[in-house]
């Protein structure tokens, strides 16, 4: 490969997961990882894998990605959570594109697979999403938003055809831990942004959402675990609304 990559991961307590997804980076030429405070093996399974490791204090996902992403050395980079995982397919697919880049693109879409409680979601949202990680720095960089943070970039993109996997939540008390998170910083957007709920809404967002979870975006070919994800998804939006009016 003629261009050097970085792949850059934050990290707070990923020991169950990251050796995986630190496993399948064989063949980039940096890895940086921000650590904010682990306190299992997170930073002594990086150190295996030659990761340069920082640590910053986490102020929200735009903030700590903008700063991994600052820390890297070439311009071609590569954006990762500790829980993704690259197929060799989208290895190989990275690597030639990356070699022959002839239609001189400045980023490229990654398609994302779900792995929900161990199953391989093949429907749904989450598991046919094409999300902007490979990028070529000097052309993007980070929205500054603490939750849902995008890549924004300059110049021409393209989507990839293969998948990496992303191994959301280890068991039911991973994903409240993680909604609890992810609600209390919805909320704090939506409050920042003079958004308020009536009870009345709530009811109604929270119902639509197992509905377009489940029938219109077709967990339910997802067998029980697809059932499980969309109500576990109608709870989120749930408490994200009643959270949002707490601040008031």
């Amino acid at each position: 490969m003629n261009l050097k990559l970085s792949v850059f991961i934050i990290a707070f307590n990923e020991e169950r997961i990251i050796e995986e997804c630190l496993k399948k980076l064989y063949w980039v030429d940096e890895i940086i990882v921000v650590d904010s405070g682990s306190t299992d093996n997170t930073v002594a399974i990086c150190k295996k894998y030659n990761a340069k490791i920082f640590y910053k204090k986490f102020n929200g996902y735009g903030e700590q990605k903008q700063f991994a992403l600052d820390q890297t050395s070439n311009d071609w980079v590569l954006s990762l959570d500790a829980d993704e995982v690259l197929t060799d397919s989208l290895i190989n697919e990275i690597r030639l594109n990356l070699e022959f880049n002839q239609e001189e693109s400045f980023g490229f879409y990654l398609k994302s697979r779900m792995v929900f409680l161990g199953k391989i979601f093949n429907y749904g949202n989450e598991s046919n999403r094409n999300i902007l990680r490979l990028f070529n720095k000097t052309h993007g960089n980070f929205s500054p938003i603490t939750v849902h943070e995008e890549i924004l970039v300059q110049g021409k993109t393209k989507i990839l055809k293969s998948h990496y996997l992303h191994f959301s939540y280890s068991s039911i008390k991973a994903y409240i831990s993680k909604l609890n998170q992810y609600t209390q910083l919805g909320a704090a957007n939506k409050f920042a942004n003079n958004k308020k709920y009536s009870f009345f809404s709530i009811i109604i967002k929270t119902i639509f959402e197992f509905i377009k979870k489940y029938f219109f975006e077709l967990n339910f070919l997802n067998g029980k675990s697809g059932f499980h994800w969309s109500l576990l998804s109608a709870f989120s939006t749930y408490v994200k609304c009643i959270k949002t009016n707490e601040y008031y």
